[in-house]
């Protein structure tokens, strides 16, 4: 049963005493259930965010990303240019599990198929990935995080055809195609690097036209770089591929030519655990979608409309879109953004949606106040 606000006010007062909350609101995140989460705002203004794992698999996923998150130290946070989050306390609750305090990171959701290519929040996106990836392999290594080869992610990510395929749901010409990337060595000649792993919508926060921080760090680990590139080839904003990955080619010491043709792998194979998800489930909603989204790809793949996913013809047509238009520093624009965020109240919070950008007022009393 999912913990009451107050509740986990309570529990969020006694792992920081020092802080006192006048308002807790529950926060719906998309967690989907695994964990009891709420926004607290405190009586000088800043907010936090509690967090109670409900399930064994939702404790392990806790427990990976504190270790990520240790892991990322002062140093190469000084070399990220969005924020990530802090514990700032902890303690348990009835049954002994971990209640973790987090401090707020503001922002909006990154809707990639909206963001214009010639923005500077599509720049801050290229910016962002590249210093994620830039980070040194002993942050992940140094914490005994996961580590991949480029032939330990074409098995898995084959034993994830195969698991789309014995479905009999998967349009054939789909099948041809990604059996076809896999058999194409070509397309795995890659340097594995540190990647967040979980990049999307859900985790990438942008504020006043840049990126402004990135959540959910339970999937750092050191692999495929085009990973954290295929939410945004997914999304069919073209252009914005381009712009993307045209800066982050130029703060990137190296760029492997078929990474464009990796990220659109993957974000097409989503489609497919998608659907093997709702048929494990017995979701006919869920298999319904999946099956929506891959019949239109079908119809694209069949068309023509979307070019093969083999190394030869379009690796170089990708290291010429990241080799061009080099821009020189003088020529960046520099954008400075004020970290000043007045707060007064908290209104109908769904996930981190607009916090950043409406003013807050307290409501009436209610029984959610706890002054």
């Amino acid at each position: 049963m999912a913990k009451s606000p107050l509740i986990l006010a309570a529990l969020a007062k006694d792992a920081v005493p020092h802080v006192d909350f006048n308002l807790v609101k529950n926060l719906t995140t998309g967690l989907g259930g695994s964990f009891d989460t709420a926004l607290l705002t405190a009586t000088t203004g800043e907010h936090y965010v509690i967090r109670v794992a409900n399930t064994h698999a939702a404790s392990v996923e806790r427990d990976v990303e504190l270790r990520a998150l240790k892991a990322i130290g002062a140093s190469e946070r000084a070399q990220l240019p969005f924020k990530i989050t802090n514990l700032v306390g902890e303690t348990k609750d009835s049954r002994g599990q971990r209640a973790l305090i987090f401090e707020f990171i503001y922002g909006n959701p990154i809707e990639a198929g909206s963001v214009s290519p010639q923005s500077s929040l599509a720049l801050s996106m290229g910016e962002s990935i590249a210093a994620i990836h830039n980070l040194p392999l002993s942050v992940v290594q140094d914490a005994h995080l996961a580590e991949f080869e480029p032939a330990d992610i074409i098995r898995a990510r084959v034993a994830d055809l195969d698991r789309a395929a014995e479905t009999g749901r998967v349009p054939s010409v789909l099948l041809s195609r990604w059996e076809a990337a896999f058999e194409d060595a070509n397309l795995f000649h890659f340097q594995s690097t540190v990647i967040h792993g979980s990049l999307g919508t859900d985790t990438a926060l942008e504020l006043d036209g840049l990126v402004s921080g990135v959540l959910a760090w339970s999937s750092l680990k050191i692999s495929d770089p085009a990973e954290d590139l295929a939410w945004i080839v997914g999304a069919g904003n073209h252009e914005l591929t381009d712009t993307v990955l045209t800066r982050y080619g130029q703060l990137r010491a190296t760029v492997d030519p078929t990474i464009r043709q990796r990220a659109t792998l993957y974000s097409e194979l989503e489609m497919a655990k998608w659907l093997v998800h709702g048929v494990n489930k017995g979701n006919q909603g869920i298999i319904d979608d999946a099956m929506s989204m891959l019949t239109v790809l079908a119809e694209d793949v069949e068309s023509g409309a979307i070019g093969r996913l083999v190394a030869a013809p379009l690796a170089a047509a990708t290291a010429a879109i990241i080799a061009s238009e080099t821009l020189a520093p003088e020529e960046l624009e520099v954008i400075e953004v004020a970290e000043v965020v007045e707060v007064v109240e908290v209104v109908e919070v769904v996930g981190f949606e607009d916090l950043a950008t409406r003013p807050i007022e307290l409501p009436e009393k209610s029984e959610d106040e706890l002054f």
